[in-house]
């Protein structure tokens, strides 16, 4: 959230008396996001993998080791249990990169096409998601686990599960009524077999209200199959990558049916924490029919950004025309998307 929002908002909760749920499936580094307003979260995670579960309660997670913990939300809880389509027992598969294990077996014969960041990391995907151990974990669908505990809403919920997401959404059944705001991670290719891809996600969640507002596509989403050049990925500023393929995204979903005011307002607080500001706007003055204060209000209907990040914006627009993209001036393009997105 852009520093000018966060007392606005903060308050703005506060004198409505709402509380977040916040619902991350899949919490191996732990719960991070929403932490301008954490004192207002009650957050949910799970983690099947024994390992990392034993990791995650004892704070002791691959992020802690570089700083990266929880803010302070109001609750926190984590289950050491899978999220899927149906309740029961299903195998689940331990990759040789923690962070890409799951309930679906890797297709390794089409992950081997793919390289994986460039000259950093000249090896396959193939090669990080090695199966090094298959095991049974318990699954719950989100719908009894949101029964269990009395869930009637969910204002955020983040799934990012290594190819399972569909069966995530599927398994929440009409709760997706009331989920205000979702990040999902989706595939553009199968990278595990018998896996859903974007277009089955996307089509379920239209169904229940949502629209997408964007992809959020980092560079390590974004894979190459003959070159080990060095690369970036700059769609802040409109420069694309010219040399890779999209393999995952998060694909970031607002539900237009929400009508409760408190679920508008905290689904505002989710956009603007991600910085969706004219959906949020949108949000609260047409769904959530919020008019006070004015000076708020009117501070996300004329927001800007920093002084520096428009002068640096201006200076790449520029650039951009001096060095037309080509192969012969891409580190000097690169550059300038660096220094941009820096200033952002």
């Amino acid at each position: 959230m852009y520093p000018p929002f966060v007392s606005p908002v903060r308050e703005l909760l506060k004198s409505n008396d709402v509380t977040l749920k916040f619902v991350d499936i899949g919490s191996r580094n732990g719960i991070i996001e929403l932490a301008n307003v954490a004192h207002f979260v009650d957050a949910y995670g799970f983690e099947p993998n024994p390992e990392e579960y034993k990791k995650l309660i004892s704070g002791k997670t691959d992020a802690a080791i570089y700083g990266i913990k929880s803010p302070k939300y109001n609750s926190i809880s984590y289950s050491p249990y899978a999220v899927g389509e149906v309740n029961g027992k299903h195998p689940f598969y331990i990759t040789h990169g923690p962070g890409a294990a799951g309930m679906h077996e890797p297709d390794l014969d089409r992950l081997s096409e793919i390289r994986w960041k460039g000259k950093t990391y000249p090896k396959t995907m193939a090669e990080d998601l090695k199966v090094d151990e298959v095991v049974d974990v318990e699954v719950k669908t989100l719908a009894t686990f949101a029964h269990e505990k009395k869930l009637d809403y969910v204002d955020y919920l983040k799934i990012d599960v290594e190819g399972a997401e569909y069966e995530v959404l599927k398994g929440a059944g009409d709760l997706l009524n009331n989920v205000g705001v979702i990040k999902v991670e989706v595939c553009f290719i199968p990278m595990r077999k018998k896996q859903k891809l974007f277009s089955d996600v996307d089509l379920l969640l239209r169904k229940f209200g949502f629209d997408l507002l964007r992809y959020e596509i980092s560079p390590a989403q974004i894979g190459l199959k003959e070159r080990t050049a060095p690369w970036s990925f700059g769609p802040t500023v409109g420069f694309p990558e010219r040399f890779g393929q999209a393999v995952q995204a998060d694909a970031v979903y607002v539900n237009r049916s929400i009508l409760d005011k408190k679920r508008n307002i905290a689904k505002a607080a989710v956009l603007l924490e991600k910085n969706y500001i004219d959906e949020a706007l949108f949000v609260l003055r047409r769904q959530a029919k919020i008019n006070e204060p004015e000076e708020f209000l009117s501070m996300l209907q004329n927001y800007g950004g920093r002084w520096q990040t428009r002068l640096l914006e201006g200076t790449f627009k520029v650039a951009r025309r001096l060095l037309k993209p080509s192969a012969s001036n891409w580190k000097q393009l690169t550059l300038n998307a660096k220094i941009v997105n820096f200033g952002q």
